[in-house]
């Protein structure tokens, strides 16, 4: 699957690569989508011990649309310092209000933003986001960083699929600035979502 550059700048396997460079930014999904669209909810769709994906939803009634598929990739065993932070997380919490609210600043390592086709095959993630595949996506991944007490731990790497009537390329780049180039090191859709989620 390709991934479509928005500059005419020629790069490997069409990664987007952005003019400039912005490293950090803290905004998180949560408030975004409450913000924009009255409320937010989040469903943990499958987890180990070294990965999550998740739905971040807005709801109508009884009806969920999932505004952002996030796929995190933890970076090791969790140190004694947010364990029952991450406990949270693990029993279905919003990683990014749960440290907040337990005190930690957040700060988010810019490894990619661009925009990734996502084919007919991801049918469950059309079905959560109520849209037709294959579509191009906003697509955004950063290292998760918190930090207190003048300590600071990489958390987690998260790659983060926008709903259309969310984010967009441009959204990602109001808020996070530009990148120099794709810091991802990943090469197809399946690198950064891995399979399709199950029916």
């Amino acid at each position: 699957m390709k991934l479509t550059p928005v500059k005419r700048i020629p790069v490997f396997i069409g990664a987007l690569i952005l003019g400039a460079c912005a490293s950090t930014g803290s905004g998180l999904n949560s408030d975004m989508i409450r913000d924009t669209f009255g409320n937010y909810g989040v469903e943990v769709l499958s987890e180990n011990d070294s990965r999550r994906t998740s739905s971040l939803y807005s709801s109508q009634g009884k009806f969920k649309t999932t505004r952002t598929y996030a796929v995190v990739e933890y970076t090791g065993r969790p140190r004694q310092a947010y364990a029952s932070e991450h406990e949270k997380i693990l029993s279905g919490a919003s990683i990014g209000s749960t440290f907040r609210d337990a005190g930690w600043d957040i700060r988010k390592q810019q490894l990619f933003i661009g925009e990734l086709e996502v084919p007919a095959t991801y049918g469950k993630l059309a079905e959560m986001m109520e849209i037709a595949l294959p579509q191009t996506l906003a697509t955004h991944q950063y290292l998760f960083i918190i930090s207190r007490d003048e300590t600071s731990f990489n958390y987690a790497t998260i790659t983060e699929i926008h709903h259309p009537e969310f984010l967009t390329v441009i959204g990602l780049k109001e808020l996070y600035g530009e990148i120099l180039f794709d810091d991802s090191k990943r090469d197809s859709i399946h690198d950064f979502l891995g399979p399709p989620p199950l029916k």
